[in-house]
């Protein structure tokens, strides 16, 4: 898994499970019926499978920013999916843990639109 295709299908499945966990989020909210536990649970799983997936992508595919602050260009988003697969493990806590979900799969879809953001490159 290190070309840019490579990147393309697997950012392509992230999108598909961000926006699926949201979803299931949403449906916690309204009804803690079993089967919406089960939902959160198979996002949780398929999450955790796209962590370990990124850790195989090869990262010098990713443009470069002229000042490299991270020195990783991936390194946002690893962390923003390691905060959202930890806060989808506690979605038992409804009401107050769901807000925190939300928001941490909301920040995981930014920081993997930032990863696709054109850079301005120096001539």
């Amino acid at each position: 898994m290190n070309n840019s295709l490579s990147w393309i299908e697997w950012l392509d499945r992230l999108d598909r499970v961000l926006t699926s966990a949201r979803r299931d989020v949403l449906a916690l909210a309204r009804s803690t019926s079993p089967r919406a536990l089960a939902a959160i649970d198979r996002s949780r799983r398929q999450l955790a499978a796209l962590i370990n997936d990124l850790g195989l992508l090869d990262r010098n595919v990713l443009p470069r920013p002229v000042r490299e602050t991270p020195p990783d260009p991936a390194s946002g988003l690893k962390a923003a999916l390691d905060a959202a697969h930890s806060k989808l493990g506690t979605a038992s806590d409804r009401e107050r843990v769901l807000g925190a979900i939300d928001s941490a799969l909301r920040d995981a879809l930014y920081e993997a639109a930032m990863l696709l953001e054109p850079r301005r490159r120096r001539a």
